[in-house]
């Protein structure tokens, strides 16, 4: 057997990446769906549990949506007693968002369910599964600045 060329060895590690990707964005809907909320809903619920509190700008910068999207996201979170406002001391006009037990929940749910499947990944790969995702989230951070400039 010959080894691939490069050009076949990029496609063959795009392909893969790209089936990460779809592959996610498929637990991200099934776990959303399970958790009654919208996709977006769900990275917002994550995204204040590893903050411990964010603010609607915050959400939406991260979200990549507009402040009034963000806002119905939130009232519909608020409603259904996922998240509270709080005060923002910093910024009168502002507010803070803080999850409630049920967000914690839902985010739980999220995080068991990702720790078990990257769990069984990194075993069957001698370990270094951490190493590789942490090199592979630099990479991506690094060519977006690159790609910014």
């Amino acid at each position: 057997m010959t080894p691939a060329a490069p050009d076949d060895d990029a496609a063959d590690l795009m392909a893969a990446f790209t089936a990460v990707v779809r592959a996610n964005a498929s637990l991200v809907n099934q776990l959303s769906a399970r958790a009654g909320v919208h996709e977006n809903a769900l990275r917002a619920l994550v995204l204040i549990s590893d903050t411990g509190y964010s603010t609607p700008t915050e959400v939406a910068g991260y979200l990549g949506l507009t402040s009034g999207a963000v806002t119905n996201m939130i009232d519909r979170m608020s409603t259904a007693g996922l998240l509270e406002r709080a005060p923002n001391p910093n910024d009168r006009r502002g507010s803070l968002l803080r999850l409630l037990p049920a967000g914690d929940d839902v985010v739980a749910d999220y995080r068991q369910r990702y720790a078990a499947m990257l769990r069984a990944v990194d075993g069957t790969h001698g370990g270094e599964l951490h190493e590789v995702l942490n090199d592979l989230a630099t990479s991506l951070y690094e060519q977006a600045a690159a790609a910014g400039e």
